[in-house]
Formats: structure tokens, sequence, C-alpha cells
């Protein structure tokens, strides 16, 4: 096992070279200590050196593509994308959060590649899916640690899958109800940009045009149910406005669909408490 201090030199290195690999480094030794790890408390270690070189190495074309699909398979195992899933406030979160990071990456490759089979997509989506709603950590930004952000990184993934053409009607409306569930989430308020990223999948969503718009404007009608009795209650209120807001106004620029407006705006005065 190679240890920390070579793992960030070879790193900086790639890095100082435009994130080409050295043809000296065995790229497929170097992708397995980075996900050996990818969930180091270390934010500089994790993100900036090892989130950093996998991304621009997977955009680039430098990981062979039968490594691919290696990679995805360690992502999604227990040691990884459920790595102590169920654990709240600990360092465990990391693992987890930058793990579906990784598999965003490689749907980002299958997009332009087709590397994966449909069953295999539909694999993911279901793993993806359970992590979104087992995972309780849902903090974003760590003291000391830095950008844990799982609901912001998973969200992420699901935007990618979401575009994926293996995904029709059925995942579409399961999506929909998930994200209805996260972030109608009273125990954290979401406050850096969870709700932006979740509306991204949001809009790749509607844009499949797979869904009716009526139920989407039912969807959208059903977040004006929300309870207001218990602080959990209005921290969910305030997370839904803040979702439904962001909604609004990205759907201004990105959508053409006069009734999602007219149900987000008529679903906000509802929600009102100054009207």
């Amino acid at each position: 096992m190679k240890n920390l201090i070579d793992l960030r030199q070879t790193l900086r290195k790639v890095i100082e070279d435009d994130y080409k690999v050295p043809t000296d480094i065995n790229i497929k030794d170097l992708v397995h200590e980075m996900l050996y790890h990818i969930g180091d408390p270390d934010p500089v270690l994790r993100d900036e050196l090892i989130y950093s070189v996998f991304a621009r190495c997977l955009v680039d074309d430098q990981i062979p593509r039968d490594m691919l699909k290696e990679i995805l398979q360690i992502a999604i195992d227990d040691q990884h994308l459920f790595y102590k899933i169920g654990e709240k406030n600990t360092q465990s979160v990391f693992t987890r959060s930058f793990s579906v990071l990784i598999i965003a990456l490689i749907l980002i490759n299958h997009r332009k590649q087709r590397l994966l089979e449909k069953d295999q997509v539909l694999h993911i989506f279901s793993e993806v899916t359970r992590y979104f709603l087992e995972e309780v950590d849902i903090r974003g930004y760590i003291e000391e640690n830095g950008w844990a952000h799982s609901v912001a990184h998973a969200a992420d993934t699901l935007d990618e899958l979401a575009q994926c053409d293996e995904l029709g009607y059925k995942e579409l409306h399961y999506l929909l109800e998930i994200i209805h569930a996260k972030i109608s989430d009273g125990n954290y308020v979401y406050q850096h940009d969870e709700d932006e990223r979740l509306v991204t999948a949001m809009i790749s969503i509607i844009n499949r045009d797979l869904l009716p718009m009526e139920e989407l404007c039912k969807w959208i009608k059903n977040y004006s149910k929300i309870k207001r009795v218990t602080i959990q209650d209005y921290q969910a209120k305030t997370n839904i406005k803040h979702f439904l807001r962001s909604l609004y106004f990205r759907a201004i620029d990105q959508l053409d669909k006069s009734e999602i407006m007219e149900t987000l705006r008529d679903t906000l005065h509802q929600m009102s408490s100054y009207k």
C-alpha cells in the first residue's frame, strides 16, 4: 500500500502537468489508491487532489474503458457508496458522498460512448436511489473537513441518470418521489445550494418529456400540504420553499412550460405566511 505522502506527491505531479498521468505511473494502481482513500477526512486530499484528478482523467479518457466498469463496481459496493450507511455526524459520510460523485462521472462517460448495457444502468439507478433515501448524514460544509454535501453530490448523479435513455417513465416518476422525500426532510435546513443541485436534476427529468404535465403539476402542488406543527415541519417548509423558488427561476430560463410556472407561483403563494 502506497503511503499518503507518496499519493499526494503523485497527484500533485499529475495536476501540475495539466492532469496528464506520467507514463511511469501505473494508472490502474493509481485509480485503486484513489478509490481506497476517496473518503479521507482531509479535504485537500479528498476533494482537491483525488476527486479533481479522477474527474479530469475520466473526462479526458485517460482511464481505459475496461477499467471504468471496475471503478463503477467498486464505487457502488458496501465499502464505498454504502460504507457505514445509517451513521450520522461521523466521517464515514465522506466515503459515501464522494463515491456517488464518481458514479456521476462514470455516467457522463457512458452517455458519451455507451459504456454500459441497459440492465447495468438500471442497477446503478436502483443502488443510487436506495443510497439517496438511506443517507441520513445530510450536512453540507463541515468545519475542518470541508464538503460532505451528500444530498448535492447525489443530486448530481440523479441528474446524470435522468439524462440516460435507458430510464423510462417508471424510473423518472420514482425520481420525483424520492426528491420530494428528501427535500421535505425537516431534520436539517439545507444551506449549501442543495436545492439548486436538485433543481438541476428536476430540469433534466422534465426535459425528457416522458412525464405528463398533469402529473408534474400535481407533484408540485403536493408540496403545499406540509404540516406546520413541529420545528421539523417549519424546517421542511423552508427547504420546500427554497427548492420551489429555485425551480421557478431556473424554469424561466430553461423551460418553456407555462403550466409548471403557473403551478409553482400558485403553490408558493399558498405556502406563504405573509400574503
